[in-house]
């Protein structure tokens, strides 16, 4: 009796495991489906509960937490009000912080964690610019360097080229190269799965074609 319910364990362990990822994958892809159809900011805030939910039910994954941060980041670019916009980026640290905890070698985390910064430097550029600058760039060397396949990385990179002086190395000569290497990651990516972030590939073709 005792090694006939040992193997019944046996079996139903992965059974149980393969019907939570099941469950799993299924909640991200509703909560992805509802990020894309979303038109204000109620909805995209819904949709980020959603993804923390999920992120307090699957404590060891990174990519709930991802796209929570992501859609705070998004929100932050939208907000007109500059006390409302810090307040949704302190949010999107928040999830970047515990999404590094299960991943700190991701490469994505450290692309969004660039993406975070600029937007913090335009609410008060001459105080956060020099401040923040060089965290912006060493995000941006993490994540490359962790994954130079990871077209976000260059995609940032490119953007943030684009936007900097002519005279500290910046402007759009020096960034259209960046784009053009962001182009042919983008072109070239496979994400591991259809949870993974697939942002930014529009608006940097958009860029490239202005330049």
């Amino acid at each position: 009796m005792k090694k006939l319910l040992i193997l019944l364990v046996a079996f139903a362990f992965p059974a149980l495991t393969f019907g939570q990822q099941d469950r799993y994958q299924q909640s991200m892809l509703r909560a992805i489906e509802r990020v894309n159809s979303a038109s204000s900011i109620n909805e995209y805030q819904g949709a980020a509960n959603i993804f923390e939910r999920i992120a307090q039910a699957e404590k060891t994954e990174w990519l709930p937490l991802y796209h929570a941060g992501h859609i705070y980041v998004m929100i932050a670019i939208e907000e007109p009000d500059l006390k409302a916009k810090d307040h949704y980026l302190d949010k999107a640290q928040e999830f970047v912080d515990r999404a590094l905890k299960n991943a700190p070698d991701e490469s994505e985390l450290f692309a969004l964690q660039a993406f975070i910064y600029p937007i913090r430097m335009s609410i008060d550029p001459m105080v956060r610019g020099m401040e923040l600058f060089d965290r912006l760039n060493a995000a941006l060397d993490r994540a490359i360097r962790l994954n130079p396949e990871n077209p976000r990385g260059h995609y940032l990179r490119a953007i943030t080229t684009l936007n900097m002086p002519e005279a500290f190395g910046g402007g759009p000569a020096a960034a259209k190269p960046i784009f053009v290497t962001a182009k042919e990651k983008f072109d070239n990516f496979k994400p591991e799965s259809p949870l993974w972030p697939d942002w930014g590939k529009e608006h940097n073709e958009e860029e490239l074609n202005k330049l």
